[in-house]
Order: structure tokens, then sequence, then C-alpha cells
């Protein structure tokens, strides 16, 4: 039993996963899908089909999930490449790290929690 076939493809979905274009993604989904309609109609036997079949559909699987997310990351990021910064908290309120005295006089709740009063 030879699944040389699926680790050739194995490392060709990793090597694409890599890439940061969405055409590549779905070139190499393309190239998955085929390999996979090629083990269906191949004529080795059930076992090995079957763990060919699983091993593809998991590449396919891992490539439209990077897909989702490059396409989510190019939709809700601003045009000029940087990230969008984090939204302010209702109110104008920020957070910002206890002192070191307000630490000092921290007690804990019956739950064993801090309770920092600000």
């Amino acid at each position: 039993m030879t699944i040389s076939s699926v680790s050739s493809a194995s490392s060709a979905a990793y090597a694409s996963s890599s890439a940061t274009d969405t055409a590549a993604l779905e070139k190499q989904k393309a190239k998955l899908e085929a390999e996979l309609e090629k083990v269906k109609s191949s004529r080795d036997d059930e076992k090995t089909k079957e763990t060919k079949t699983k091993q593809l559909e998991q590449q396919i699987k891992q490539i439209e999930a990077q897909i989702a997310q490059k396409s989510q990351s190019s939709s809700s990021s601003p045009a000029s490449g940087n990230p969008a910064p984090p939204d302010k908290p209702a109110g104008g309120n920020t957070l910002v790290a206890a002192s070191a005295q307000e630490v000092a006089t921290a007690t804990t709740d019956s739950a064993g929690r801090f309770d920092i009063r600000v």
C-alpha cells in the first residue's frame, strides 16, 4: 500500500498555507479536489481509498478555513494594511492596570477572587 500521491499533495498543501494570495489557495483546493476524485475512482482497496480520502478531505477543509480567514481579514482590515485599533469601552472608560498601592490593599471575596477597589 503506497500513499505517495497523498503525501505529495500534502506537502503542496502546506507549501500553499504560507501564500498570502487567496487565488493560490483556491488553485490548491482545486488540485486536491481533483486528486480526491482520482482516489475515489482508483482501483485501490477500500482501506487505502478510505485513508487517502480522509487525508485529502482534511487538507481541503484546512485550505477552506485559510481562505475564509484570509477573506475575513482582508474585508475587515483597513486599506492601509495596518490593523484597526481595538474598540474603546463604552462611556469613555478605559481599562488601566492597578497600581502597586491598589494591589497591596486588595482583598479577596469568599470565592477567593481578588477585589480591588479603584
